[in-house]
């Protein structure tokens, strides 16, 4: 076993056991009965979509989409252990070979509460960013941020959280920093780039969520690292801020990634060989959202987001300098028909603007407007709550 590999054995081990050794796992529940319950969920997003772009603007396209086809599935087996599964059933993917799983299957996991302050999740699951767009329920995100929008968010590995107060969470994570094969991950390395395969390909990260003022003010922040190639380092910080006070309600969040390979993709896929490797990349989107509930059946809705994606140094590809500039606007507003909020209807127009690039070969995406009208509906499927005893199977 190579020297890295023991470390994070022994770092995975060490944190496992010092939340077993605050813990009664092996006791019984001082409680007579346990409890079970399934919660089956169907998510579903259809609308109709008028496309507008170039310049000048022209229509381009129209048709019904159906954006968002979602299963959830989750539920409790013991008062301490419970569990999670989410697949999109309106997408397509192959099985990659780093996890043996498709990028469609958002969430297969498991976690224990190892009592009321320590918990441990093991399985498919987000990786730890902060923030508010990131972290909302993804059927209800209309359009992402940039770095939201391109990175690999759901992957396999173990969080272990820390709770010392009621407001106020900590968390620490490893899960693999990619699906797929390290080819696929980074492009290919040209002529006279030497590289190699990270021997640990794995994201590193800190999280910590806390609220005030009776929920008022809730903050999200964390911070990533990994190795995108032997040698080569990622760091990501992100963070956000919300007020939320009776029917409004605002955050502003921040995303920023520097990095020796570009592991997002998003300057690759705009340069003139998207296949090849990119190198010294910085990546950094700014945003915010408002929502205004001026009625039980009525929510006003205003999103603005800034992304500016640059090389920090020339390399043998490209020069440094700024590869993408966008401002993107989205208005809308929804309607909430029944009492409860699983079903509403929205109309939104979303306008994208992109400046022109100071680095060579570098494409720019054409303008675009976009009208979208459909519904969000949660369809609650099974709901089961039963209490037990404890020798229930």
């Amino acid at each position: 076993m190579k020297k890295n590999d023991l470390l994070t054995l022994v770092l995975i081990l060490t944190v496992f056991w010092a939340c077993l050794s605050s813990s009664s796992l092996f006791a019984q529940s001082s409680d007579e009965n346990t409890s079970k319950s399934v919660d089956l969920s169907l998510h579903l997003r259809p609308a109709y979509h008028t496309q507008f772009g170039g310049t000048p603007m022209e229509f381009e396209s129209g048709g019904f989409k159906f954006d968002h086809i979602v299963i959830d599935l989750g539920g409790q087996l013991t008062p301490k252990l419970s569990y999670r599964y989410l697949q999109r059933l309106n997408k397509v993917s192959p099985i990659f070979t780093k996890e043996n799983l498709p990028s469609t299957i958002d969430y297969a996991y498991l976690i224990y509460a190892f009592n009321e302050r320590f918990s441990m999740t093991a399985g498919k699951q987000a990786l730890s960013i902060g923030g508010f767009e990131y972290n909302k329920y993804p059927v209800n995100v209309y359009d992402y941020s940039g770095i939201s929008n391109l990175i690999s968010c759901y992957l396999t590995g173990v969080q272990v959280a820390f709770t010392p107060t009621q407001n106020q969470e900590f968390s620490f994570q490893i899960v693999n920093n990619r699906m797929g094969t390290w080819r696929e991950a980074i492009g290919i390395p040209q002529i006279g780039l030497q590289l190699e395969a990270p021997t640990l390909p794995l994201y590193y990260s800190i999280g910590w969520n806390s609220n005030y003022l009776d929920n008022a003010l809730q903050l999200r922040y964390a911070a990533n690292i990994t190795s995108p190639a032997k040698g080569k380092t990622l760091i990501m910080v992100s963070g956000g801020q919300k007020w939320e006070s009776g029917p409004f309600s605002i955050y502003i969040d921040a995303f920023y990634q520097h990095s020796e390979i570009d592991y997002l993709g998003g300057i690759r896929n705009l340069t003139i060989s998207p296949q090849n490797v990119v190198e010294n990349v910085n990546y950094f989107s700014l945003l915010g959202e408002a929502n205004y509930r001026f009625q039980p059946q009525w929510n006003i809705l205003l999103k603005c987001f800034y992304d500016d994606f640059s090389t920090y140094k020339s390399s043998i590809f490209l020069d440094k300098g700024n590869c993408l500039t966008s401002w993107n606007f989205q208005a809308g507003i929804e309607f909430y028909p029944n009492k409860d909020d699983n079903l509403h209807l929205f109309l939104i127009a979303t306008s994208a603007n992109y400046l022109k690039p100071t680095v060579a070969f570098i494409a720019t995406p054409d303008n675009s407007f976009r009208i979208s009208a459909g519904f969000i509906y949660r369809v609650p499927v099974l709901s089961l709550h039963r209490r037990t005893s404890p020798d229930f199977r």
